[in-house]
């Protein structure tokens, strides 16, 4: 891991601590193989690695590891196109053009996005 990744799979710790000597992840996969049964039939990949990601980052601790600044992230399908897409919540700084008044910090500046209603 270099301080520029937001994401890693921890390969060492996992083969350190498998319970076969070889992987806890391959042995939660074997075990949890059934989560992956609606992406049998299914022409694209998204589904499986979809699960795949879930069940690496549920290992305790994860398999799949993130900077300190990632809160949570997960893989899924898109309702839209059936396309993988990834819900990152991270945390960060104020940027300096909102720091330097203190309106921001009280959520009187801060506008939603747009809706349509009708």
């Amino acid at each position: 891991m270099t301080a520029s990744q937001a994401f890693w799979i921890d390969a060492d710790f996992d083969r350190e601590h498998g319970p076969d000597g070889t992987s806890r992840y391959g042995c939660d996969v074997r075990a949890r193989a059934s989560e992956f049964a609606e992406s049998w039939g299914d022409i694209s990949p998204v589904m499986f690695a979809a699960t795949a990601w879930r069940l690496a980052a549920a290992l305790q601790p994860g398999y799949l590891r993130w900077h300190r600044r990632i809160v949570a992230a997960a893989c899924l399908r898109s309702p839209w196109d059936g396309s993988l897409t990834c819900a990152v919540s991270l945390v960060s700084q104020w940027p300096a053009e909102l720091s330097w008044t203190r309106q921001w910090c009280r959520d009187r500046g801060w506008r939603d996005w747009p809706q349509l209603f009708g």
